[in-house]
């Protein structure tokens, strides 16, 4: 990721225009028109992620954030929370009301504002307190409200846990590592 910003970023001081590139590619730089309009937003409804894909990313920063808190590593903790939160609220814009497996409709987004609101709420002041033992406690109240609306949709077989291993490896989570500098 690193090295294509930075290639971006030089071709665009050599003033290499990305429309040439577009071009090069055979794509047409042009801008939209009322024409193209419904064909532009058929091809970005196409490249939309599920919703498992975003939940599957709320799950990895919520796996790391318990395993932050457990290191005391209270700024890399707040991050993940931050992420897992911003996944959850990128869900809800992109699907508020979802169709249950009983066919009825289910108003995701009204849930999360109020799970925001409280348990969710509550794993944040923990964090910011850095009380491990608030923090293990509400963190297994959300993950219950997490359940709630697992159930809702119709999805009892989606049980989270207290994590049993970490989801990543890469990421040294001791807060008082010396290396890389």
């Amino acid at each position: 990721m690193t090295c294509g910003v930075l290639i971006g970023i030089a071709a665009d001081r050599v003033g290499y225009p990305v429309a040439t590139v577009a071009a090069q590619q055979g794509r047409n730089p042009q801008p939209a028109t009322l024409e193209s309009l419904a064909a532009d937003v058929a091809q970005l409804k196409a490249i939309v992620p599920s919703n498992s894909h975003i939940m599957m990313d709320v799950q990895f920063h919520w796996t790391n954030l318990w395993y932050a808190a457990q290191k005391k590593n209270w700024p890399f903790a707040q991050y993940q929370f931050n992420e897992m939160r911003g996944h959850i609220i990128w869900l809800t814009r992109k699907s508020p009301i979802i169709r249950a497996q009983d066919g009825s409709d289910v108003d995701i987004k009204g849930i999360f504002d109020g799970i925001d609101t409280s348990s969710l709420a509550d794993v944040k002041a923990a964090i910011e307190k850095k009380d491990s033992a608030r923090f293990a406690a509400t963190y297994k109240t959300m993950l219950e409200s997490c359940y709630s609306c697992h159930k809702a949709v119709g999805r009892p077989y989606l049980r989270p846990m207290i994590p049993t291993a970490p989801v990543q490896t890469v990421i040294n989570l001791d807060p008082n590592a010396t290396w890389p500098q």
